[in-house]
């Protein structure tokens, strides 16, 4: 049977957190959708909390994986829905009518839809919204928000599942490639999706500079003739002020003429820089 929407929620030794996921999911008032819990074989009692929900179209693996975004992966694989939403162990939906208030989108044919995230914090909640147009540069700076964000799941049948050489990133190199380099459609959506947990791996501060690492090789793979040098690493901290490169970048997303053109040509530059490295061989 398919689905309108496939909910992935990956988890590992978080008992806590996965049952609030799920009891998040269990009382929506809109319920044309499935969730697909992949456990990492967890040693804790996470596995008698998926068996303590019982509503229609849940399933569950419990098995070892090998990173965050294999078991996401897993989860693709599975999935029967359109669109598919991440939400992760700990993570969950804003309110009992979140799926209700956005499910007329699921009829579009928008590639990201992206609605509003909550950062959880023991006293408040912080709110990130996305903006009306995403541009080339505001990807390379931020990203998309992972969790309030529905992906076609058509998007990992042309552009492949997530990097799983990369720890914390592959969600944002996914988008890079998708919404940045290839022009995938995107649309904002002014209503409340997700409520996130930092206590996970991309929000502990002594993993930042892996983050870091991890989006520079990403950029010199897709865009080795901006991002060629050890003198590029400032651009995460202070290129906004001081990079040439990145005004070109804003002046660039300015002009769909020349973006179109950039775009043409990194692509040219990808194709012969993948050519020498095979007479390298």
């Amino acid at each position: 049977m398919s689905h309108v929407l496939s909910i992935i929620t990956i988890n590992y030794n978080n008992a806590q957190g996965l049952k609030k996921t799920m009891a998040s999911v269990e009382r929506q008032t809109w319920n044309a959708f499935e969730h697909i819990i992949i456990d990492g074989n967890s040693s804790d009692n996470s596995l008698e909390v998926i068996k303590s929900f019982n509503y229609n179209n849940l399933s569950y693996i419990c098995e070892s994986d090998t990173g965050i975004y294999n078991a996401m992966n897993k989860g693709i694989k599975m999935a029967k829905g359109e669109y598919l939403l991440f939400l992760n162990s700990g993570d969950y939906l804003y309110n009992k009518n979140t799926l209700s208030k956005v499910q007329d989108n699921f009829k579009s044919e928008i590639s990201f839809l992206c609605g509003n995230m909550y950062y959880e914090n023991p006293n408040n909640l912080i709110l990130r919204e996305h903006p009306n147009i995403i541009t080339f540069s505001y990807l390379i700076s931020k990203t998309i928000s992972h969790p309030s964000t529905f992906i076609k799941k058509s998007m990992f049948d042309i552009y492949g599942l997530y990097n799983e050489n990369l720890r914390i990133v592959s969600d944002w190199e996914f988008f890079l490639k998708c919404v940045g380099l290839n022009g995938e459609t995107y649309k904002k959506i002014n209503s409340d999706i997700t409520v996130f947990n930092t206590d996970g791996i991309s929000s502990k501060e002594q993993n930042l500079n892996l983050v870091k690492e991890e989006k520079l090789i990403v950029l010199q793979n897709y865009l080795p003739t901006i991002f060629n040098n050890e003198n590029d690493k400032y651009i995460f901290s202070h290129f906004k002020e001081t990079s040439k490169r990145f005004k070109y970048l804003i002046q660039i997303d300015k002009n769909p003429f020349f973006r179109k053109v950039a775009t043409f040509m990194l692509r040219i530059d990808l194709m012969f820089l993948h050519i020498s490295n095979y007479f390298k061989k």
